[in-house]
């Protein structure tokens, strides 16, 4: 079963952490309007400012898209930290 699905609209170079309602094997994020560049990453590990190295975080560019990752996070529920220089609509669900 799916977990339930996050709606939310980033605000710049600020980061953003989504707890999931449970503990799922892949992450799926939605950018569904105001398409800009997002680094996320399912460790729960900080996302370091835009200008900043990103190695190890996974990027989505700039467009509208979906995507789907393997959930790393090791815990109870599923964690997905994410930045964007812009201000992207997003959704955000596990499976």
């Amino acid at each position: 079963m799916p977990a339930s699905p996050i709606h939310r609209t980033m605000v710049a170079d600020t980061e953003l952490v989504l707890p999931l309602s449970q503990n799922s094997g892949t992450i799926q994020i939605v950018v569904v309007a105001n398409p800009a560049v997002i680094y996320f990453n399912t460790r729960n590990v900080a996302v370091p400012a835009v200008a900043s190295n990103q190695d190890g975080n996974w990027v989505i560019p700039a467009t509208l898209a979906s995507v789907e990752v393997e959930d790393e996070t090791a815990g109870a529920n599923s964690i997905v930290r994410l930045r964007s220089a812009g201000t992207p609509t997003i959704m955000v669900t596990g499976r």
